[in-house]
């Protein structure tokens, strides 16, 4: 059975994913297309299924590069 807070958790934590995902892609001129969902979570990940829940991205191959290529250069800035 899951735990209510840490299902919440993951829910609010996907929530505030999608919303700032919406809001990057908008700032790049990239809203226009109607974007799907890229966050969701599950109750547990198959590797760990004792741990806590996962929120889980669905982003298309060129989103999915955006966001690497967001978070390395945020590493870089470290």
């Amino acid at each position: 059975m899951r735990e209510p807070e840490p299902v919440a958790c993951a829910q609010r934590a996907a929530n505030e994913l999608e919303h700032a995902w919406a809001r990057w892609r908008r700032g790049r001129g990239l809203g226009e297309r109607a974007a799907e969902s890229v966050a969701g979570y599950v109750a547990h990940s198959i590797e760990h299924p004792w741990g806590r829940p996962r929120v889980v991205l669905g982003l298309d191959a060129d989103e999915a590069r955006a966001l690497a290529e967001l978070l390395v250069r945020e590493d870089r800035a470290r």
